[in-house]
């Protein structure tokens, strides 16, 4: 916030802990190229929020994250998944043993809030940034009838919005 800093795409995961307001977060950043997609699953066991962080700059590729998207939110990422979850000792406890791993698959994000960051709010509409309406319906957020979700237009260098975004978070969480 306030600086420029460099970075790059991120290859297979990254995973740090954040406190905000009494809550900590255990953030796992997934890189998003398509070899890397499959490996996602292994980390929804328990997922209470995903964190979607657009570039509103970049509307050619709104059509991919909209794909995946609807992928996460049907649970579709994981079920190639299943004989990974049959070999996880951890998730069997998790669930009991005796649970059906389909149960499983369908829970692990179901009840999932949804948070969409908007960034790069700070660069003007006529450069091509796409407002939160136009990346909503780009999303095809209000599809997404049965779960909670919230759009935020956001700005990674100067803040603006991020804490707004944590602060609806927080609050859904805390009253579950």
């Amino acid at each position: 916030m306030g600086a420029v800093v460099a970075s790059a795409p991120t290859v297979g995961s990254n995973s740090e802990i954040y406190d905000y307001k009494g809550v900590r977060f255990g953030l796992v950043d997934l890189g998003g190229q398509s070899s890397l997609r499959s490996a996602w699953s292994q980390y929804f066991a328990d997922t209470a929020a995903i964190i979607l962080v657009i570039d509103s700059n970049d509307s050619a590729r709104l059509g991919l994250a909209k794909a995946e998207l609807q992928k996460l939110v049907k649970n579709e990422v994981s079920r190639g998944r299943r004989a990974d979850a049959e070999r996880s000792e951890a998730r069997r406890e998790a669930f009991k043993a005796s649970a059906d791993m389909a149960t499983i698959r369908d829970a692990e994000l179901k009840s999932a809030l949804l948070l969409v960051l908007a960034n790069k709010q700070d660069l003007p509409e006529q450069a091509g940034r796409l407002t939160p309406a136009q990346v909503s319906e780009g999303l095809g957020l209000t599809d997404l009838r049965e779960r909670e979700w919230q759009i935020m237009g956001c700005s990674a260098l100067t803040g603006d919005g991020l804490m707004e975004g944590m602060d609806w978070l927080v609050n859904k969480l805390t009253a579950k």
